[in-house]
């Protein structure tokens, strides 16, 4: 399985295989593998102890934690005495945060399906006036419902979404100017 974690504020790809209890992990130093930089690999044996508690044995020592989860895949890791805060994004998150924050405020901003999916509500007109993080158009993709919305105040000046309709990846949906 692959995650992109946020630790620290730099996101991190990190693999994971099981097998049983065991865990082999790769921690890449960026986003993605880096050309020239190995990953930090470790050989883990996690067991669930009681609800959020989990002993881990890595390199020989052992670990006590406490896994507390948060929203939006913020995970708070209590390990021996130490708290890890992180966020934990799979594919999909991942995609839907880049679809719906990381745009420049300056001019028009398009809104893009952030994946294959059906379009199950439109709730904006062209010409409505609407506010940042003002829900647009709801996305059904792999069976979960995905509300994209404004990443500024402005005019929806063109809408391309129309409910009950199949989209593709990246198609366009709307534009706030």
């Amino acid at each position: 399985m692959r995650y992109h974690a946020i630790i620290q504020g730099q996101e991190r790809l990190v693999e994971v295989v099981a097998h049983g209890s065991l865990f082999r992990i790769e921690i890449h130093p960026g986003a993605a593998a880096v050309v020239g930089k190995e990953p930090q690999r470790l050989e883990v044996d996690a067991v669930h102890l009681h609800g959020s508690a989990v002993s881990i044995l890595s390199n020989q020592h052992s670990y006590a934690c406490d896994i507390e989860p948060g929203l939006e895949g913020k995970v708070a890791v209590l390990v021996n005495d130490s708290v890890h805060e992180l966020e934990i994004l799979d594919e999909r998150k991942l995609r839907m945060r880049r679809a719906g924050g990381k745009f420049s405020l300056d001019g028009p901003q398009r809104i893009d399906a952030p994946m294959p999916g059906k379009v199950v509500r439109v709730m904006v007109k062209k010409g409505d006036t609407v506010t940042e993080g003002q829900g647009l158009v709801i996305v059904e993709a792999m069976k979960m419902e995905n509300e994209l919305k404004s990443p500024k105040a402005g005019v929806v000046s063109e809408l391309f979404a129309v409910e009950g309709a199949a989209v593709e990846n990246g198609a366009k949906l709307v534009v706030i100017a």
